[in-house]
């Protein structure tokens, strides 16, 4: 066990960061940048930070987020095992990003190592797009998300944040057969999303979640105004213009003045299984654990999404933990754990440099 990665994981996870209020465990990941001997280390213009390990030819990208979910949770190491907000997702990743990087330097690596911790990625992802849009594009990119030590993050779904609105005239409350009222146009129409979508659990399928609902306010008046927002999932197969046009027929099939608004969208992404990142990852996993690796496709959507198609390059996601304690009050992941996806991340950037001058 590095005594570095030990130190610095926890310090990180005791840093409450959740997303919009990064700036001090970004200023401590610079910190942990400058004791590396990284050169370049900075805050860009979205509150990332930075750093460089110098190299020549190969440059490879290795960015992790440091913001969290809301929810602060008591910090505690015991036997190895570290509880906090943060340590599953992701800071364990971002951790294991930077030592891997550092190891596989120490063992001859000699590319060019681009590392970021990035912010807002469990909100509107203004970090990654930053790098995506400002940045050295790389040849390569790692992304930290927990996947397990074995397991290698290949596949995301994309993402529509839609809000749905609904206006009807208002009525007295004892008259309610006068007309339709908006709440109900609303909560009808939720129904029949929710029957279409809402149980759908896998990768290949459109599923939607109901995120937060507005409506209604005196008590002697029928709702004249309702809104929801909705959060929808959808694979490589679906074309985002179709499945909009979808939602919106069904709102707009509801008597009232209907509107729906897309408010933001990420595109899905599944990784060329056959590039020399994924190989390397997949011989790194099988030599250092003796077990082959796992291609995991994940329902939901992370910054790969962003910087796979912003920059066309070929990108995995990977770190250590359970993916299914990500967001709960349950969080906690073995320091064993975190520096072994050290070691595979470094032999993986190793074997990616003997790979990469043959892959066309």
């Amino acid at each position: 066990m590095n005594p570095g990665l030990e130190v610095s994981l926890v310090d990180l996870v005791k840093t409450y960061s959740p997303t919009g209020h990064e700036d001090i465990a970004t200023g401590k990941f610079c910190d942990y940048l400058n004791d590396a001997g990284a050169s370049y280390v900075r805050k860009d213009r979205a509150g990332n930070a930075m750093g460089t390990l110098n190299g020549s030819g190969l440059k490879v990208t290795l960015c992790g987020h440091i913001d969290t979910v809301p929810g602060r949770l008591p910090v505690r190491l015991v036997d190895g095992k570290l509880f906090g907000r943060g340590a599953v997702d992701a800071k364990s990743s971002l951790v294991s990003l930077l030592y891997g990087a550092l190891i596989a330097k120490e063992k001859g690596f000699g590319g060019r190592l681009n590392i970021v911790a990035a912010v807002g990625e469990e909100g509107p992802g203004k970090g990654i797009m930053e790098v995506a849009s400002s940045h050295e594009k790389a040849d390569y990119a790692i992304l930290g998300e927990p996947s397990g030590t074995t397991g290698i993050t290949v596949g995301y779904r994309g993402r529509l944040l839609l809000e749905a609105s609904f206006r009807t005239p208002a009525y007295h409350a004892s008259a309610p057969w006068m007309g339709p009222n908006a709440v109900d146009l609303a909560m009808n129409s939720w129904i029949g999303i929710k029957e279409t979508y809402a149980g759908n659990r896998e990768f290949s399928r459109v599923s939607a979640a109901l995120t937060s609902f507005h409506g209604g306010g005196a008590d002697n008046v029928t709702p004249s105004k309702a809104s929801f927002r909705m959060d929808v999932r959808f694979p490589p197969s679906v074309k985002r213009s179709e499945l909009f046009g979808s939602f919106e027929s069904m709102i707009s099939g509801q008597a009232g003045d209907n509107d729906l608004k897309l408010k933001s969208y990420v595109d899905p992404y599944v990784a060329n299984l056959k590039t020399p990142l994924v190989q390397a990852f997949k011989d790194s996993i099988m030599g250092l654990s003796g077990q082959k690796a796992r291609m995991i496709f994940k329902s939901g959507s992370g910054d790969m999404n962003h910087l796979a198609t912003s920059w066309n390059i070929p990108c995995v996601t990977y770190g250590p933990g359970d993916t299914q304690l990500s967001h709960t009050r349950d969080e906690v992941i073995g320091l064993i754990e975190v520096a072994k996806s050290a070691e595979i991340v470094a032999d993986a950037l190793l074997k990616l440099e003997g790979l990469h001058p043959d892959w066309q």
